[in-house]
């Protein structure tokens, strides 16, 4: 899917929905994982919206369509430009997206270290975490995680929804949560970059 930067964005509503300014990069597997989205006007907003949540794209890439709604839009989380940083002279990425080579694409400063050759260490994420929303309001416990088995990389996980008890006891509806809307990972805590609604009806304990 060919994807250009200031191309036009609709939501699935058929709302216009302003424009993309940049792209997220993840080093470790040389992917872009977030589009930046500036919702214009006087209130607007620059967005952080996954890869995944893109439908579909016009052939020439000058317009494309968001599987969320306006309103999810809305509480997507904001792009601050304090975490990200421009990749190193001499970085290219493979594929379809015309972002040119530098201002178009950022990588998240925690991954800067690429530049020189070090690489951070993987987080990791244990069964029975705690996962707060980007609020910091407490969702549940990881009840399961997903590894690719080629790579061994992170994919997701299952989210037993619910408080201490409630989860100790098994109860609680279980909500799969990609890796592209972890945020951070901390010891016994999972963060993740979406709030409480974005996940549905379900985590909503």
């Amino acid at each position: 899917m060919r994807v250009d930067l200031h191309a036009k964005v609709r939501t699935s509503d058929g709302q216009d929905a302003g424009n993309v300014r940049r792209a997220v990069v993840d080093p470790r597997m040389n992917q872009v994982i977030d589009f930046v989205v500036s919702t214009g006007g006087l209130l607007g907003r620059d967005v952080l919206v996954p890869r995944g949540e893109l439908e579909a794209a016009t052939a020439d890439g000058d317009a494309l369509r968001l599987r969320l709604s306006k309103a999810e839009l809305e509480r997507m989380p904001d792009y601050i430009p304090a975490n990200y940083t421009p990749p190193p002279p001499g970085w290219t990425l493979p594929g379809a997206y015309a972002f040119g080579a530098y201002g178009g694409y950022v990588w998240p400063v925690e991954y800067e270290k690429w530049a020189t050759g070090e690489q951070p260490a993987e987080p990791s994420i244990g069964k029975g975490a705690a996962v707060l929303d980007r609020n910091g309001e407490g969702l549940g416990v990881v009840e399961d995680v997903r590894f690719d088995p080629a790579t061994g990389r992170l994919q997701g996980f299952v989210l037993r929804v619910g408080g201490v008890l409630t989860t100790l006891l098994g109860g609680g509806e279980s909500v799969d949560v990609g890796s592209g809307l972890v945020e951070r990972v901390e010891e016994g805590t999972v963060r993740l970059r979406v709030d409480k609604a974005h996940l549905g009806p379900a985590a909503r304990p």
